[in-house]
């Protein structure tokens, strides 16, 4: 486990479905595929948006499912008092073809 989890190695606890709900059917499209490599890191900015960091996992079949954070950090740009719970972030995931990293 990883020492540097932000909840002292504990797993998130999950409290409700992923909104909107479809994103749980896409993820689950995972279930039994062969994992063939991994990329994980920081991603490109797009658009004047936030840092941010994706995992990729590149499948056997070809397929390669990311998945992204998401924010309403733009949304939130144009306000000065912000809070913590003022801002808001998901994970995208999104499957492709896409050719594995090179190893």
């Amino acid at each position: 486990m990883d020492s540097e989890h932000a909840r002292g190695g504990e797993h998130p606890k999950i409290i409700g479905p992923p909104s909107p709900g479809y994103k749980l059917r896409t993820v689950l499209e995972a279930v039994g595929k062969t994992v063939a490599a991994i990329e994980y890191g920081e991603v490109e900015s797009r658009g004047g948006m936030h840092e941010a960091e994706a995992v990729i996992f590149h499948f056997t079949d070809g397929t390669a499912l990311s998945i992204e954070v998401g924010s309403n950090a733009r949304d939130l740009s144009a306000s000065r008092d912000l809070t913590p719970p003022d801002v808001h972030t998901d994970l995208m995931p999104f499957w492709s073809h896409r050719a594995r990293p090179s190893d």
